[in-house]
């Protein structure tokens, strides 16, 4: 039985160390701040832990600003990458201007297309850099880069336009304005 407790609370500790969120990240010689955080959570389960990321948090005006920035999405349980993939192109239909689903929308497909399932402990990073494009990386691998620096904040709308699949992200958008 004592085994048992032990394994338990081991597994516990496990799962708990996985979902933190780091204080920095450096990446491509810059060092990343966390500004902002938020649980997401559905009915009574835990889903992901998000935070945003900024070189220089004071700096940093709105979500949508097109200043270099971070997204860091640690998971908490299983997600699919059909579920992601569904779930952004969802939120970009219902949230883009036409002019912006002219401009982004294919750029959009192929970084999408690259979600890959996750497990508690997975994390992605969404680097939005404001020379280069979206960097995705799923555990410091990286999956897809997609160059059109012209589009990094319109791709925000899939977590902060104006319908959103959870008003956590609302809330975690309004915790970095100034």
């Amino acid at each position: 039985m004592n085994k048992l407790i032990i394994f338990i609370a081991l597994l516990f500790c496990h799962f708990r160390i996985n979902a933190e969120l780091p204080i920095s990240i450096k990446f491509k010689n810059t060092n990343f701040e966390l500004c902002a955080k938020e649980r997401v959570t559905k009915l009574f389960f835990n889903i992901v832990d998000v935070g945003i990321y900024y070189p220089n948090c004071n700096k940093a005006q709105n979500i949508f600003d097109q200043d270099t920035k971070l997204l860091r999405f640690s998971y908490l349980r299983e997600v699919t990458g059909k579920q992601f993939t569904q779930g952004a192109i969802e939120y970009l239909q219902e949230n883009l201007s036409q002019q912006d689903k002219l401009k982004c929308f294919r750029h959009f497909e192929s970084l999408n297309r690259t979600y890959q399932n996750v497990s508690s402990g997975d994390y992605y990073d969404l680097y939005f850099l404001k020379k280069e494009g979206i960097e995705l990386q799923l555990n410091n691998e990286r999956l897809h880069n997609m160059n059109n620096p012209e589009c990094n904040s319109a791709y925000l709308n899939v977590w902060f336009g104006k319908k959103t699949m959870d008003n956590q992200f609302h809330d975690l958008a309004d915790k970095i304005k100034p």
